[in-house]
């Protein structure tokens, strides 16, 4: 079966995008920086190229986006972006997911996956961070050059930590894949550790 064509249904939503009107370019420059992205991200998937590692998600992120400067946007221009964030949905439906996972094995054992392919049961570990219950991946607010990074929630409540945060916000540059471990053995660990803990907190 040939790869689906969607590099040229980028190339045409590339060519379809109306200049952002004069008056969207307030609000701190936040529908600039959403125009950015969709402009950036189009142009990279016209190339057959992806920005994530899975091109699947960068047309998510596309079509978020448009939804959120059809929300932002009036008249003609509205219109135009309407269509083509039912363009971008109907291009992102065609790309199959990335088959296994992204880079292989990580450095405590467990499976590399994208941060958006991580489910509520899964026991998750970043990169020099943080390791607990997977809450919710999501994209980052895009900068000014239309860059977005994944912010990864992260549970901590299984540490024992008086005072110390529950979750942990963990942002990650685009590619960046995350570790899945076996969320078994992790909890027993966990649950180890927390006895520990607790025991020297009250002994100290």
């Amino acid at each position: 079966m040939p790869p689906p064509s969607t590099h040229l249904a980028a190339q045409r939503l590339a060519a379809q995008l109306p200049a952002l009107p004069a008056d969207m370019k307030g609000n701190h420059g936040r529908e600039r920086a959403r125009y950015a992205f969709v402009t950036r991200t189009l142009t990279i998937l016209g190339t057959r190229g992806t920005v994530t590692g899975d091109r699947a998600e960068d047309w998510r992120r596309v079509t978020r986006q448009l939804g959120i400067l059809w929300q932002m946007g009036r008249g003609e221009f509205r219109l135009a972006v309407y269509e083509l964030e039912q363009s971008a949905r109907a291009a992102e439906a065609e790309e199959p997911a990335p088959a296994g996972a992204p880079t292989g094995t990580g450095p405590h054992g467990g499976d590399l996956i994208f941060p958006w392919q991580a489910t509520a049961e899964d026991w998750i570990s970043v990169p020099g961070g943080p390791a607990g219950p997977f809450e919710e991946a999501t994209m980052a607010m895009p900068d000014r050059n239309g860059i977005a990074r994944t912010v990864v929630l992260i549970d901590q409540g299984h540490r024992f930590h008086p005072g110390g945060p529950q979750h942990v916000n963990v942002i990650l540059d685009s590619g960046v894949p995350i570790e899945r471990l076996d969320a078994v053995t992790e909890r027993a660990r966990a649950r180890e550790q927390w006895a520990k803990d607790h025991q020297e907190w009250h002994a100290g």
